[in-house]
């Protein structure tokens, strides 16, 4: 990747209509690829799905054209030994971003109902599909389940969608997850059980750059906010 291209993570409004200001910058190619990455793994390593990085995938996509189009202008193929590193990287970035896509496209179809529960995480593909799975789902359920049932029970489970909804497994918020620090954290609570002087009794604090392990509902928040990133 030539490092000296920078292409712009920015836009006046994100695909949910709000203003996305961290993301407005403008990044080298290889600021790009580090994001990306950061994103994949952080994704790869959570029980739950993330906030989808529309402005980066779609940064990424531009990148990967331009690679691409570079490649093919080239007047050496497959005989520079530049041509070759940079089909090497165009290929690294490809991987990466189609594994980003596909572990969403996962949890989507493992968790249907928590994903839409919070749609604002989705992208409009990812929320269309995410309608489509879980109707397939309860279509599905309706057949194979609610035949085995007697018909008073059948005719209550049919009207209600949510009973439906509570046969589907939901993710792991107490899986424990690795993850270093980004930026200080001080008093963070574990838990809301209090000693004799009416204080938490689990509250520590996460210094920069040191890493932990923990149970993904404790630090749920603070990867949101970009204060950690898992490992």
């Amino acid at each position: 990747m030539d490092e000296n291209n920078s292409y712009p993570l920015s836009s006046q409004n994100d695909f949910n209509g709000e203003e996305e200001e961290e993301d407005d910058d403008i990044m080298t190619s290889q600021e790009l690829f580090q994001r990306l990455q950061q994103a994949w793994l952080n994704e790869k390593y959570s029980p739950v799905l993330l906030k989808h990085e529309n402005l980066l995938v779609l940064a990424t996509f531009e990148l990967l054209d331009d690679i691409e189009k570079r490649l093919k202008a080239s007047e050496h193929k497959t005989t520079s030994f530049r041509w070759l590193m940079h089909r090497t990287e165009y290929n690294r970035l490809y991987f990466i971003l189609c594994s980003y896509i596909r572990t969403r496209c996962f949890k989507i179809e493992e968790y249907p109902a928590g994903a839409l529960n919070s749609e604002e995480f989705l992208s409009p593909e990812e929320c269309v599909y995410a309608h489509t799975y879980l109707n397939n789902m309860k279509q599905h359920l309706k057949r194979s389940v609610l035949t085995e049932l007697k018909s008073e029970q059948q005719q209550q489970q049919q009207n209600d969608d949510n009973g439906l909804t509570q046969l589907l497994p939901k993710s792991n918020l107490n899986e424990f997850v690795f993850f270093q620090v980004d930026q200080s954290v001080n008093g963070l609570i574990l838990s809301h059980e209090q000693n004799h002087n009416g204080t938490s009794n689990d509250i520590i604090d996460l210094k920069t750059d040191d890493q932990y392990i923990m149970q993904f509902r404790h630090i749920h928040k603070l990867l949101n906010e970009k204060q950690i990133h898992l490992v």
